[in-house]
């Protein structure tokens, strides 16, 4: 992330590819995956157990068991590796030995997992790659979602203060301070921001049974932890949104449970940031 707004703020580049992969993790196709994998390692039972690991039934809801042709479980403690093997061969490799090579200007991919921007100097190379990359997935089983798949004019010489650009979380978006300088800025993307609200809110709610101190200690934790992975220069007001819904759900709920106020509970008010 800090790599691409570094580039995007002082890399000249203008046009920016956004894709989204419909369902990556649903059309893995297995044998692509195996073919990847079997460039890499050099062991047949091993790549013999990540096929029985792909192949293996899934309980449906409806209590059936079904064996999947394609893809991987999504949480599975190996899907973010191969998912990385399989864009990697994919998209990153093409990227850099036929993609780049053919282009006028700058190239970058900026890409977690099934996440990924490609930015461009030149427009005519964004054009032929937005055109080209629905083939290049299509070729490993894989579909982009039209509607999610735009070029967009995103340059600091032209800024465009309504335009938005989420990538893995964040929203980038233009900024002109007051001395008229146009500055790359960064925020939790809102969907982001409000999974975090309510996951923080509903973790208050089933926790508030615990004892004063340690429900202050946990809570903090949680919220330690999102400011360490969401704390960018740019994105207080994110921050500040988070931590004062977590104030108002914990006076809220630890209110509501009994043989305890809110002050024998929390011990100070600024126990909590």
């Amino acid at each position: 992330m800090i790599g691409l707004a570094h580039a995007l703020q002082y890399g000249g580049y203008q046009h920016v590819v956004e894709a989204d992969i419909r369902g990556f993790f649903d059309h893995m196709d297995h044998d692509w995956v195996i073919k990847m994998l079997r460039r890499r390692i050099d062991d047949r039972a091993f790549l013999g157990l990540i096929r029985k690991w792909l192949k293996a039934g899934r309980l449906d809801t409806d209590g059936a068991v079904r064996y999947p042709g394609e893809g991987t479980p999504q949480g599975g403690i190996v899907s973010p590796v191969l998912a990385n093997v399989y864009l990697h061969d994919a998209l990153d490799l093409w990227v850099e030995r036929v993609v780049k090579p053919r282009c006028r200007g700058r190239v970058l991919l900026c890409r977690y997992a099934d996440d990924f921007v490609c930015a461009f100097a030149c427009r005519a190379d964004a054009q032929r790659f937005y055109q080209v990359l629905p083939k290049r997935l299509e070729k490993f089983g894989l579909e982009v979602a039209p509607e999610k798949t735009q070029i967009v004019l995103f340059s600091r010489s032209r800024p465009d203060p309504s335009m938005r650009l989420v990538v893995i979380g964040f929203e980038l978006y233009w900024y002109r301070t007051f001395r008229g300088r146009v500055q790359l800025m960064r925020r939790t993307a809102r969907k982001c921001l409000q999974r975090a609200i309510r996951s923080i809110t509903n973790w208050i709610r089933s926790h508030r049974h615990l004892p004063g101190r340690e429900f202050v200690k946990e809570l903090n934790r949680r919220l330690l932890g999102h400011d360490n992975d969401d704390g960018l220069r740019g994105n207080a007001a994110a921050l500040w949104r988070l931590h004062t819904a977590a104030v108002a759900a914990a006076f809220k709920w630890l209110n509501r449970r009994g043989g305890a106020s809110v002050g024998a509970s929390l011990g100070t008010r600024s126990s909590v940031p």
